[in-house]
């Protein structure tokens, strides 16, 4: 049962990727991000569908059973936390509202035994800095703006 259950979810979100990436293309061009701003979300979505079929091709190949673990309520916070990234973009930014998800998502599937201060400080550094990176490499290197917020600025966003 396990593993129809994890097929079912992986072919979900095979289905899911493919939506979104012919969602991506309906994205308008030239809007308030500028010509070829559209590329990122087929790139992403493209990225998406691989991954998914990869995933969704291993699992198929598994048979071994998954155990007593049950990964739905991880699935389902997962879900949450990107809905909430989703409603906070806007009014806090990009920078702020990646940081604080990507901190909670790892430590959701951290381990047990990676849940120490030590490893929580070291979440952290890697939570501000990636959105950080991620962040300057859009506006210096391919000219789009990420969100930076309508309540919250951050003045320091311009490293490079």
């Amino acid at each position: 049962m396990a593993n129809l259950t994890s097929h079912i979810f992986n072919i979900a979100v095979l289905i899911i990727g493919a939506v979104m990436f012919f969602a991506a293309h309906a994205i308008e061009v030239g809007g308030m991000l500028g010509q070829g701003s559209e590329i990122m979300p087929i790139l992403m979505t493209s990225i998406w569908i691989v991954l998914a079929i990869i995933i969704t091709i291993m699992g198929f190949r598994k048979t071994e059973n998954f155990g007593k673990v049950n990964r739905m309520n991880h699935m389902l916070t997962t879900i949450a936390l990107l809905f909430a990234f989703v409603m906070l973009l806007r009014p806090i930014g990009f920078v702020l509202t990646s940081i604080l998800y990507c901190f909670v998502q790892t430590i959701l599937f951290a381990p047990e035994d990676k849940r120490t201060k030590k490893d929580f400080i070291q979440y952290g550094i890697l939570s501000v800095m990636f959105p950080i990176i991620v962040f300057n490499i859009f506006a210096n290197f391919f000219s789009i703006f990420l969100p930076q917020g309508d309540v919250v600025r951050l003045p320091f966003l311009f490293l490079f």
